[in-house]
């Protein structure tokens, strides 16, 4: 593994044992709660989130043709409990670890992935990986919002993945 690889992946790394913990978090919230009628209930975003990962990765990886082929791999990975759906989270983070870990800088600064959906120059994945970590960054941070609303026990130090003693 090269150096670049090594810094992408750290960063992945950090960020997604916060996404991890704050999904977690959401064990004993009701799944079905949402904050306004027209925004995805709860259990919608986790899936969200948790699928990040993975499907990230395929977009970039070029990995899908079509829009379709995205959304049958959101309806298979749907899950109904905490649990499963961490399990489909873990599963997309070693599924990036495995590939990034044979991927010399060379091959991280090679320009040559473009998604289907995507117009202009290829791309690589020292620009693909950080766009995936900003993804779960983001969507972290409305599950944690979420929860806020819902009445959830979760502070700063469960958006920073930080245990706290009772």
């Amino acid at each position: 593994m090269g150096t670049l690889s090594k810094l992408l992946l750290d960063m992945l790394e950090h960020e997604s044992s916060q996404a991890r913990f704050v999904l977690a978090a959401a064990r004993d919230t009701d799944l079905t709660f949402s904050p306004k009628d027209e925004m995805r209930p709860l259990i919608d975003l986790i899936n969200h989130l948790a699928q990040i990962p993975l499907i990230d990765y395929k977009f970039f990886n070029m990995d899908f043709d079509n829009f379709e082929q995205t959304k049958e791999l959101e309806k298979d990975l749907h899950r109904n409990s905490i649990d499963e759906i961490l399990a489909i989270y873990d599963h997309g983070i070693e599924y990036i670890k495995e590939h990034f870990s044979t991927l010399s800088d060379e091959q991280v600064l090679e320009n040559n992935k473009k998604p289907f959906y995507e117009s202009g120059p290829e791309k690589n994945w020292a620009h693909y990986l950080p766009t995936i970590t900003t993804h779960l960054a983001m969507h972290k941070m409305q599950l944690w919002m979420y929860l806020k609303l819902a009445g959830a026990p979760v502070s700063m130090w469960t958006y920073y993945g930080v245990p706290q003693s009772e």
